[in-house]
């Protein structure tokens, strides 16, 4: 069966994750590890199997010839997806559980995150089992349940479960950059972005009280416009900007690749820096590499229009640059809204990830793999804005690295999450020549 064709039979599995963990439907993903099985049987016969905390997965493969001085590695992804909006269900093009393989892709929640990552790398590994090849180094495949809301009954479970194994790792691989066409403009190659570390990850729940009532007599500030205020002040007085050594390596990366001014800038940093931080921070992508952001995405006052609520509540979720932390980003909050009567409540308040080094062996191999399946990609160390499980694998590793090797225009990065969620066959059969080709270079 074709690789796409697993995928597609993997998306029409539902496993979402909710806020709420009692609305998760835990038979999803006990239904995908029964796939699992019908799909790769040979890694199941071939594999220790371990379930941990019922939903989440580890694989390990024992190697027949192992060497004392190589550490085993871990490929780790996550089953889990968000859900669909149900308001947003009539913009998709192909139902987002169906797995539709239309016009030369596969369509579907999921499919650019992250199955097709996992699948990938078990389709690669049971086709090396078939042809009989054997690895000189043991390898554990890791795939969390609950990534989507923070990885703390997976992942985190995983991670206590190897560390009870006394497990180090020569290197752990999770998703998170891919190959990217038309990130800046005057370079022509496509940028392979290897996350080296990410941001910290913060959902703050903001809080005003007030006396309610009748809409018809309204105090002069009710509980939501105070919010209100609170929530403009924090967007108009954002972190300052400034360079950290992962953007910076980023950034030097590329820079014999830009062409005219923006090459001299990138050539000279210690004398333009303040000239490229005014500029790059103006950009959404440059703003996020630069500072701790700040964004406000849920609100709540009362449930009628003609009642002044009582109590208002909003969301902001925050990720936090390396060098800073959450203490830091509170204090920041506090003296912004200065006297006004917010409850701050951090409801997760994680810091920054460590950062993992790139003059070494694991991102040299790391960056010969990618190599192999985009010849002409720029490899580039970079910042993940978002939140992986990688970073709960600290514990077990000192070089983890977030990438997958699918190669999509910079545009394309708003479907995951977003409605026509979907990657190209070509993308699929990348992913499973990248696996296959680090499993066996190993």
């Amino acid at each position: 069966m074709p690789v796409a064709e697993k995928l597609s039979k993997a998306v029409r599995v539902a496993t979402i994750s909710q806020m709420d963990e009692t609305q998760t439907d835990g038979k999803t993903f006990l239904q995908l590890h029964a796939l699992l099985e019908t799909m790769f049987p040979l890694v199941h016969q071939n594999c220790e199997k371990t379930v941990i905390n019922q939903y989440s997965l580890l694989y390990h493969y024992a190697s027949p010839y192992p060497q004392a001085d190589k550490k085993p590695i871990l490929i780790t992804a996550h089953m889990d997806v968000v859900p669909v909006e149900p308001e947003t269900a009539n913009e998709w093009r192909y139902p987002p559980f169906g797995g539709d393989i239309q016009e030369g892709y596969v369509w579907g929640r999921g499919t650019l995150d992250t199955k097709t990552h996992f699948i990938a790398a078990m389709e690669a590994l049971e086709n090396m089992l078939q042809a009989g090849n054997a690895l000189k180094r043991d390898v554990y495949f890791a795939f969390g349940h609950d990534e989507e809301i923070n990885g703390e009954a997976g992942a985190m479970q995983i991670v206590k479960y190897l560390q009870e194994q006394q497990l180090q790792f020569g290197f752990v691989l999770d998703e998170g950059g891919c190959i990217v066409r038309n990130v800046f403009d005057g370079i022509q190659a496509p940028i392979a972005m290897v996350g080296i570390g990410e941001k910290g990850f913060a959902n703050i729940r903001l809080t005003v009280n007030q006396d309610g009532g009748h809409a018809s007599m309204p105090a002069t500030h009710t509980s939501l416009g105070i919010l209100a205020k609170a929530l403009c002040k924090l967007e108009a007085h954002p972190f300052h900007s400034h360079l950290t050594d992962g953007t910076r390596a980023f950034i030097t990366r590329l820079g014999p690749y830009m062409q005219g001014l923006n090459r001299i800038i990138l050539a000279n940093l210690w004398l333009f820096q303040p000239l490229f931080i005014a500029v790059f921070s103006r950009t959404k992508t440059g703003s996020a590499l630069l500072r701790t952001t700040i964004a406000v995405t849920m609100a709540q006052g009362s449930q009628a229009p003609n009642v002044v609520p009582q109590q208002s509540s909003a969301y902001i979720n925050c990720r936090i640059l390396p060098g800073e932390n959450g203490n830091d980003l509170l204090t920041h909050i506090r003296k912004v809204l200065g006297k006004l009567p917010v409850m701050l409540e951090p409801v997760v308040l994680d810091d920054p990830s460590a950062i993992s080094p790139t003059d070494c062996d694991a991102y040299r191999f790391i960056t010969e793999q990618i190599l192999a399946v985009c010849p002409d990609a720029i490899v580039a160390p970079y910042l993940v804005m978002a939140g992986t499980d990688a970073r709960k694998y600290e514990a077990v590793c000192d070089h983890i690295y977030r990438f997958t090797p699918y190669l999509i225009e910079n545009d394309d990065l708003s479907k995951i999450h977003g409605s026509n969620e979907c990657i190209s066959v070509v993308n699929v059969n990348r992913c499973y020549d990248f696996f296959q080709k680090l499993l066996l270079s190993l």
